[in-house]
């Protein structure tokens, strides 16, 4: 792969805060699934060091930043929070409509609730 392709797949892992499976490479924006193929036995996963987000105390802005959470998914986290209080557990989050079983498991990693 190119400069650009690398630069991208590490901007990527920056906005997420780190990846934790080989597999979320594939999701760099403008990584064909060919060349992710041909990288693929060349990616190595060591102890990944995630970056995580306080979920209680995190801004609307904080939130929609990150790729698996957005502004779709990070307005009805705040609203929620405003409501009903911090959240106990990050299970908690599957209480609110706009999060299905599958964002919250892409997103569930890189969440804490202290």
């Amino acid at each position: 792969i190119g400069s650009k392709l690398a630069s991208r797949i590490v901007n990527f892992r920056e906005k997420l805060g780190g990846f934790y499976a080989i597999s979320q490479v594939a999701e760099t924006f403008g990584l064909a699934d060919s060349t992710f193929q041909k990288i693929r036995s060349w990616l190595k996963l060591d102890q990944p060091q995630l970056r995580k987000i306080n979920i209680n105390t995190a801004t609307l802005e904080e939130l929609k930043a990150h790729p698996y959470i957005r502004f779709t998914l990070a307005r009805p986290i705040v609203a929620y929070r405003s409501e009903h209080g911090p959240f106990n557990r990050l299970e908690d989050l599957k209480k609110i409509a706009a999060v299905t079983e599958d964002a919250f498991q892409k997103m569930f990693p890189y969440l804490t609730t202290q």
